[in-house]
């Protein structure tokens, strides 16, 4: 059969099926509740597809591989290993956030610190942060759908607009319906590209022969030509420094610790041990894709060593798939691809709305609004949020990987004090959580704008989350302690039931 006719039959069936999983949330969500937590119900099963699909993002599937066949092994320290010890930490926060009955993560710090204007700001900062990170999803699956279908990449992202508009407009249980379907088409894309890696390869044994012997470029527009052995090597030869990898957890890990959509994961799990097993489980299998992932970048390098005919890292795993292994399950390949943009996208929509709708307009303009209206309120603003990150995704960034980063670095300068420390210290404070707050994102602001301004010598950048980080720390500690004597906040009264 001929290839491009292949490839719309495998899209065509994936769109029926995609409408058909997506139709069943609309009947199931009547009220606020419904809509964005489904009803705190979720199950063990349902709770991994959905967790899982949620992490395992464009940034993954696409800037993760293409990273690796660019850079190599020094990948998995700059943002592998951060993922995952994050991770660690939202195991620690399913043992205590069930016992808040929240909607969104700002709910809890009006809860927890009295206080509606930092439940606005964390609605704000969720607004503009997932806005900005949704133009990763859009452009991991225009790149795909360019391959595909062989169409423009602005006609492409339309396509995307189309899925993920729809697939939130039903709210959690319509993400959580797409999401188990998606999951599932991600891991057998991924098992297939590696089982067509390895067969054109020979053995990971002889793919790690291969790479070490690699001295080209990747592709044209990349900085620097590969070092012999720089594919294998801990800090790629000095292609990232050590300093900017080892902090890099702190814009990746901590952002990822604090980031509202795996927060809202662990609230929507029916109970506390639904929960932790759901995140503990979810890295298992995340794991294995991963090492997956690892194989696919690292043996197309070695299969191709230089593509010449792209431009980024990002398109390197939807090209491997097309001209190199092509197979006739590259269809099936390319749709997983975009399987992960989509289930990321819709899960970081639906966020955005409870930021707007919930968080800033009905907790400071209209407490009164009834469910009716807030659900009419939240698909018109997915509408507008979906068209404003089309609009951005025109002038995507360079390097998905490199990007969500940075966007991730926001949450880990401005959420992570006021939710762990407010959870886990009885001693936070509102004033201590508002400062932080704003001074983390101040200084990782002033770190971002420094870096793009001044040129600055490898050696001595750091992510910018990392001084952000410190800053918003020190900042919660002293304004905390010296607020607690003084002022003598009211406690936190799920902490004074233990």
């Amino acid at each position: 059969m001929n290839k491009s006719i292949m490839y719309l039959l495998y899209f065509t069936i994936y769109t029926i099926i995609l409408l058909l999983f997506g139709k069943g949330g609309f009947k199931r969500t009547k009220n606020a509740r419904d809509f964005f937590v489904a009803v705190n119900s979720l199950g063990l099963a349902a709770s991994i597809f959905t967790f899982s699909a949620t992490w395992f993002s464009a940034a993954s599937m696409q800037g993760l591989t293409g990273s690796m066949y660019a850079y190599g092994y020094n990948i998995v320290l700059y943002a592998v290993v951060p993922w995952f010890l994050g991770a660690t930490c939202l195991v620690l926060l399913a043992t205590r956030l069930k016992k808040y009955d929240i909607i969104t993560v700002p709910e809890y710090f009006y809860m927890r610190y009295n206080s509606k204007g930092l439940q606005a700001m964390g609605g704000l900062v969720i607004v503009i942060t997932y806005i900005l990170y949704i133009i990763i999803q859009i452009r991991g699956f225009g790149i795909v759908i360019s391959e595909l279908l062989d169409i423009n990449y602005t006609f492409a992202i339309v396509l995307v607009y189309l899925f993920v508009i729809y697939t939130t407009f039903g709210g959690l249980f319509s993400v959580v319906r797409t999401d188990g379907l998606n999951f599932i088409l991600i891991i057998v894309g991924t098992l297939l590209a590696v089982v067509l890696i390895l067969r054109n390869v020979g053995s990971v044994t002889l793919m790690h022969e291969g790479a070490a012997l690699i001295n080209t470029r990747p592709f044209p527009a990349f900085p620097h030509v590969t070092e012999k052995g720089a594919l294998l090597d801990t800090f790629s030869k000095g292609a990232y420094t050590p300093l900017l990898t080892f902090t890099s957890f702190f814009g990746w890990g901590l952002g990822l610790a604090a980031n509202p959509q795996y927060a809202i994961r662990i609230s929507s799990a029916k109970n506390t041990k639904t929960a932790v097993k759901m995140v503990c489980f979810s890295v298992l299998i995340l794991a294995f894709l991963y090492l997956g992932l690892f194989i696919i970048g690292i043996g197309g390098r070695v299969l191709v060593p230089t593509i010449h005919s792209i431009a980024s890292v990002d398109e390197v795993f939807p090209y491997l798939i097309n001209n190199v292994i092509y197979s006739p399950f590259s269809g099936l390949i390319l749709i997983s691809i975009m399987a992960a943009a989509i289930s990321t996208a819709n899960s970081q929509l639906l966020v955005a709305a409870s930021g707007f709708s919930y968080d800033i307009y009905r907790n400071l303009i209209n407490p009164e609004i009834d469910d009716d209206q807030l659900l009419t309120m939240n698909r018109i603003f997915i509408f507008v949020a979906g068209t404003i990150s089309l609009i951005l995704s025109l002038n995507p960034p360079d390097s998905l990987l490199i990007y969500g980063g940075h966007i991730w670095g926001a949450f880990s300068v401005s959420f992570l004090l006021p939710l762990y420390g407010g959870i886990f210290w009885n001693k936070a404070t509102k004033e201590g959580a508002i400062a932080s707050f704003i001074g983390g994102l101040i200084i990782l602001i002033g770190f971002i704008l420094k870096n793009r301004i001044i040129i600055s010598k490898a050696d001595e950048m750091v992510h910018p989350a990392f001084p952000g980080f410190i800053g918003a720390v020190i900042i919660f500690y002293f304004v905390s302690h010296y607020s607690y004597k003084t002022l003598k906040n009211v406690e936190d009264p799920v902490m004074l039931e233990k």
